[in-house]
């Protein structure tokens, strides 16, 4: 059976360009973690900030 409309299958060019995404051979690991609504909006916030600068979220680990 063919064909003839020319749509779905394999196809060059298709999918996602190579090198899009960041390491692929090192990526995190998922984490459950259950929290209220507050500690959510707090986690979220610090889970940004160890994102993007790590050095930045060690120094306010260490404050009391």
């Amino acid at each position: 059976m063919s064909n003839t409309t020319g749509w779905g299958g394999k196809r060059a060019g298709a999918g996602r360009p190579k090198g899009t995404t960041k390491d692929t051979s090192v990526q995190r690991k998922q984490h459950a973690v259950r929290a209220f609504d507050d500690e959510w909006e707090l986690i979220k916030e610090f889970a940004s900030i160890i994102k993007k600068d790590r050095e930045r979220a060690e120094r306010m680990m260490k404050t009391e």
